[in-house]
């Protein structure tokens, strides 16, 4: 069943979602090393989604529905922060370095992104509930890991790929107009998750 659970994160980590929104936030604002640290910010939060997936804290959390619009909330109004912010961000960055310094804590940002997605509770729920019958001796503390680190690599993979290019239009990081469309992405995404909870709870 490993093979199969592993083929599933893969497929969710390539499905575009706001992991990968923030980590093209980070690279378009500030460069690739940025989007090394939200991708790290995200490996961690991958890992303490597992954790409290393997030891049923998850499961508990999500039974209650206030605790869940709770997260939900959270998590959406914090990505439209995020998306109204990069919407000046790129242009204080021309004027202000300091402003610019401040206002990165990509690992702090991917974290917390990822932590409040509730579907990534629900994922990990369904993930390790196929492990189970798996997660016996060290196979508790590998799997994971190894969701974790295939987490980091890939959207570090993805930092790579977006500034790989000396061409500025292929090159997000040089690229004028992607923050403007990505503040737009990640207040749209944060908008929808935000409706869907109040809808869901109510």
């Amino acid at each position: 069943m490993f093979f199969g659970s592993a083929l599933l994160h893969l497929i969710a980590l390539t499905s575009p979602g706001p992991d990968t929104a923030i980590v093209v936030r980070q690279v378009s604002l500030y460069g690739r090393a940025e989007g090394f640290k939200a991708s790290l910010g995200i490996g961690i939060g991958i890992y303490i989604h597992c954790m409290l997936a393997v030891n049923g804290i998850s499961l508990f959390i999500l039974e209650d529905k206030l605790y869940k619009l709770i997260i939900s909330m959270f998590g959406s109004i914090y990505i439209l922060y995020l998306g109204i912010s990069m919407y000046f961000s790129k242009e204080n960055s021309l004027t202000n370095t300091n402003q610019t310094i401040k206002n990165k804590n990509s690992i702090l940002i991917g974290l917390i992104t990822n932590i409040f997605n509730v579907k990534a509770f629900l994922f990990f729920i369904s993930i390790f509930s196929m492990l189970m019958d798996s997660l016996d001796n060290i196979f508790y503390y590998i799997f994971p890991i190894y969701f974790a680190i295939t987490s980091y690599l890939w959207f570090s993979f993805l930092s790579y790929i977006m500034t790989a290019s000396e061409n500025k239009t292929f090159n997000i990081y040089s690229n004028k107009y992607i923050p403007t469309f990505m503040a737009f992405v990640l207040c749209l995404i944060g908008l929808i998750i935000f409706s869907k909870s109040i809808y869901e709870y109510f």
